[in-house]
């Protein structure tokens, strides 16, 4: 177990260090493309997520998490190479569709492939834990990402992509060398099979998910919770560069700005589980909201250190999120041959909450989609506290620590 726990921590390391995230935004702008245009194409890359997750997640179920992880990274090399030469919006298009799909394939699938190595040998209690050294490994990679990518871009804005595209290949063999998983499957796809079965197999395995969800009230509100805080945190990655640059940052400044929000995120996230169990998941759920709605009300506002001290607030927002909800999400679903799927349906839903909010920030620009997110932020946090306040006490009073 050891050996393969070292090399998913490495997986998630590379998987998700994407050295375009600081500069994309300057990048399409030099490709003739608006701040409408990117916004259209996050919502067009959430509208993929949608259509391919759920399948995507039955995949990782039936034919391997490991495989659907190393495909995953496959696809995100051809994306990033793909929008390296990219001049149009179609080829963009195309681009994002990609990444769509590569995010999708490893949603999901590397989270249950270490919940299913832990229960395999005999030690699931530390799911919340190893997911928490996990997410940190995953912002440690981003951190190291972005500050790399803000100073390729100084040399060539193109440049970020196409290391990228290098890194997911180490990536895909990271996963190559993880311990096949097709054993530890309930009921693997059987080799030979007609394609109409075979869809009615994974159709069936679908409709089970959405079933568990919709039966399960706790998970159905974490699943609601986790789409509100996704579309907060999601829409940084939009709005930082032209906020940053709008107030004289260079790509190389804007690039180590990303990277201070990732690296404070990857110190929280390496503490999520000691947080959780010295406060609780209930002040922490209420907080991390509470503190995103706000910080984004006052960025319009403040200026300065004032700044730096609320992009610090979002990082331990975006530090705490997955070690906080993922072991909530996985705590709720009870039967595990259907793990990959449930939490590619709460994918579906917060996936389905951005693609709503990317055009409409579009529409407004970006000048005011900060104070969009801080209302979004806010609406959300009432409308959360409503139902939690109608659900049973013994709901709210249960203990979530792992």
């Amino acid at each position: 177990m050891a050996r393969d726990l070292r090399f998913f921590y490495l997986f998630r390391l590379l998987a998700t260090s994407y050295l375009w995230v600081p500069i994309f935004v300057p990048f399409m702008f030099s490709r003739g493309l608006t701040f409408r245009d990117i916004m259209i194409l996050g919502g067009i890359y959430s509208a993929v997520v949608i259509i391919v997750e759920v399948p995507t997640g039955a995949f990782a179920d039936r034919i391997g998490r490991r495989t659907s992880m190393m495909l995953g990274a496959l696809i995100m090399a051809g994306s990033c190479l793909i929008a390296y030469q990219a001049t149009t919006f179609s080829e963009f298009l195309v681009s994002e569709a990609m990444a769509a799909v590569s995010m999708s394939l490893c949603s999901g699938a590397d989270s249950a492939y270490l919940f299913d190595l832990l229960a395999e040998n005999g030690v699931a209690h530390e799911y919340g834990r190893r997911e928490s050294t996990a997410s940190a490994w995953h912002q440690a990679g981003s951190a190291i990402a972005f500050a790399g990518g803000g100073l390729l871009a100084e040399i060539d804005l193109a440049l970020p992509y196409l290391v990228t595209a290098g890194v997911a290949l180490c990536a895909l063999a990271a996963a190559f060398t993880l311990g096949d998983d097709r054993s530890r499957l309930a009921a693997p796809a059987p080799l030979r099979i007609s394609l109409v079965l075979e869809w009615r197999s994974w159709a069936s395995h679908m409709k089970g998910a959405m079933g568990d969800v919709m039966r399960n009230g706790r998970l159905a509100w974490i699943i609601g919770y986790s789409a509100v805080v996704f579309v907060l945190l999601r829409a940084t990655i939009y709005l930082y560069q032209p906020y940053l640059n709008a107030r004289s940052f260079s790509y190389s400044e804007i690039g180590f700005v990303f990277a201070a929000v990732y690296l404070t995120a990857s110190f929280v996230a390496h503490r999520g589980h000691m947080l959780r169990q010295r406060f609780g998941d209930e002040p922490l759920l209420w907080t991390l909201l509470g503190g995103l709605a706000i910080s984004f009300v006052l960025l319009e506002e403040m200026g300065g250190p004032f700044v730096l001290a609320l992009l610090a607030v979002q990082a331990v927002a975006n530090g705490l999120y997955s070690p906080l909800v993922k072991p909530l999400l996985n705590k709720e679903i009870t039967d595990s041959s259907r793990r990959a799927t449930v939490l590619s349906v709460e994918s579906i839903f917060r996936r389905g909450a951005m693609g709503l909010f990317a055009p409409i920030a579009g529409f407004y620009g970006a000048s005011s989609a900060m104070t969009l997110c801080g209302i979004i932020g806010l609406v959300g946090l009432v409308i959360l506290a409503a139902f939690a306040i109608r659900r049973p006490a013994a709901w709210r009073g249960a203990p979530t620590i792992d």
